[in-house]
């Protein structure tokens, strides 16, 4: 299994690829010892060698790419692979926390289910993303029957690869005005695309007659990997239709755009959309691809109430995207300089002792971890039935990571109105105990709690970050209300320390 953050870390060293395949790469690699050795990116046989040694000496596939088609841009497609990690290694805990707390049966298996829209005669995305993550699986679809048995004959079934790609990708051609979802496809994890750029060859050249450099490496394909009727946005625009009007079941749609102006306008809209509440949770990501100057942009969108991290979602994109940025969609709390009697862990015990006070707040040590693989998370068993099981749960958990809570909240329990009438009547916490499978959340949060060493001095900073929900205006309310406890509740305590020292001084 390959680290899909490979290239981020380092780009590749032609040197040493050069050195352990003399007789293929070797030959393209021009080395004066200096600096580092280069390779001629204009030359088109070069590129396609260096594409097919990195994909057999990263990923152990065995490939040999099309003289006529788009040779891809290996680091380039994994910086895409890896955000959607990312994005699945966010919101699948929130999303099996759903249907564990309605009672809804668990998945059939581990396995993670992608679509490939174009997926060309390179499948460059399903390979990349099985080599990575052994309970992905993909279908690919293609317009071209071309393309797709070129993909077949010279990648999925090449005999040095064996069964471990052709088990787990299933290839598909498509008329070109067919739904983008295959008729036989059922559940989906995420949907992946990397569209042509143009509307025509004149489009074509008129953008490199246009550029104030020559591009970084030759570009060539055929014409439905090159050109697409009414451009990428069309194209795009098109999709977001489907995705709003479909009854299946797609939990992720994402598509990669080359183009910043195409991508402001498609953020616009489904800013627009999500306004109206035709989408929940999206965002725009500029994707990391190491030492490369190509920029590509990710737009992602769901018909779900999930919700992405600002980090996912809206974090450093250009100021000419600004007005076009998905709303924040988490709150940071002051940094707690809360002395040297407190860790990560009893901080997270406050914050139980206020959640514990909310009637239809239901608390769960969280599942979510960047390092693991999303998939295995489909395994995850949810269990916190009573206050009293929940602080016992939270304590095995704290042990691990004492620092991350999921929470469903399914009423406005923390306003005034809603904490004044609840001890009026006092109120007890049987709503924890309450029958949960009808019930559909207002809102779920992920509560986290780290160290900071900014501003001077370490203290513990609280973030409330939403996952769920469709009403932001509610998980603000929420979050200054949670915030402004926790404050409350560290000072409180710091303030019994200190007199208890003083009187026992």
């Amino acid at each position: 299994m390959t680290d899909p953050s490979l290239y981020r870390v380092s780009t590749p060293d032609f040197r040493a690829l050069a050195a352990k395949y003399p007789a293929t790469l070797g030959k393209f690699v021009k080395d004066d010892r200096g600096y580092e050795a280069k390779i001629d990116f204009q030359d088109a046989e070069a590129v396609r060698c260096l594409a097919e040694t990195l994909l057999q000496h990263d990923f152990g596939i065995y490939a040999t790419f099309s003289l006529s088609n788009l040779c891809p841009t290996i680091p380039n497609r994994l910086a895409y692979i890896s955000l959607i990690h990312e994005l699945l290694t966010w919101s699948l805990p929130t999303w099996h926390l759903l249907h564990h707390f309605q009672h809804q049966p668990p998945p059939a298996d581990d396995r993670i289910r992608g679509l490939d829209i174009g997926t060309g005669a390179s499948a460059i995305y399903p390979i990349l993303g099985i080599a990575c993550f052994p309970h992905w699986n993909f279908t690919a679809t293609d317009i071209d029957p071309n393309s797709l048995d070129y993909a077949k004959n010279h990648i999925i079934d090449h005999p040095n690869n064996g069964t471990h790609l052709s088990d787990r990708v299933s290839l598909l051609h498509v008329d070109p005005n067919a739904s983008f979802l295959p008729d036989q496809q059922t559940g989906l994890e995420f949907t992946m695309c990397n569209p042509p750029f143009y509307t025509s060859f004149e489009e074509m050249n008129r953008s490199a007659s246009l550029k104030k450099l020559p591009a970084n490496a030759v570009c060539h394909g055929s014409r439905s990997e090159m050109i697409v009727e009414g451009g990428q946005v069309r194209l795009v625009q098109r999709m977001i239709r489907e995705s709003i009007t479909t009854e299946r079941k797609v939990l992720w749609w994402t598509c990669m755009l080359g183009k910043l102006s195409s991508v402001a306008q498609l953020a616009a809209e489904l800013k627009v959309l999500s306004g109206e509440g035709k989408i929940g949770g999206w965002g725009v990501n500029e994707l990391k691809t190491g030492g490369g100057k190509t920029k590509r942009w990710v737009i992602m969108w769901t018909r779900t109430k999930l919700r992405l991290s600002d980090e996912l979602g809206r974090k450093d994109l250009r100021s000419s995207l600004e007005k076009s940025r998905p709303n924040s969609t988490e709150r940071t709390g002051k940094k707690l300089d809360v002395g040297p009697g407190w860790t990560r862990k009893e901080l997270l015990e406050s914050t139980m002792a206020i959640l514990r006070d909310l009637d239809g707040c239901f608390v769960y040590p969280s599942s979510y971890s960047g390092q693991q693989d999303a998939g295995q998370r489909r395994g995850s068993r949810f269990r916190s039935q009573s206050v009293s099981e929940l602080n016992q749960a939270v304590r095995r958990r704290s042990d691990a990571d004492p620092g991350r809570l999921d929470v469903i909240l399914t009423q406005e329990s923390w306003t005034r109105r809603a904490r004044r009438s609840k001890l009026q009547a006092q109120a007890s916490d049987s709503t924890h105990l309450q029958d949960t499978s009808n019930i559909e959340p207002l809102m779920m949060v992920r509560i986290s709690i780290h160290e900071t060493n900014e501003t001077g001095g370490t203290g513990l900073v609280v973030k409330v970050n939403c996952t769920y929900g469709i009403d932001m205006v509610k998980f603000e309310s929420f979050a200054m209300f949670f915030l402004g406890a926790v404050e409350r509740k560290v000072q409180q305590s710091t303030r019994r320390s200190t007199d208890s020292a003083d009187a026992q001084a």
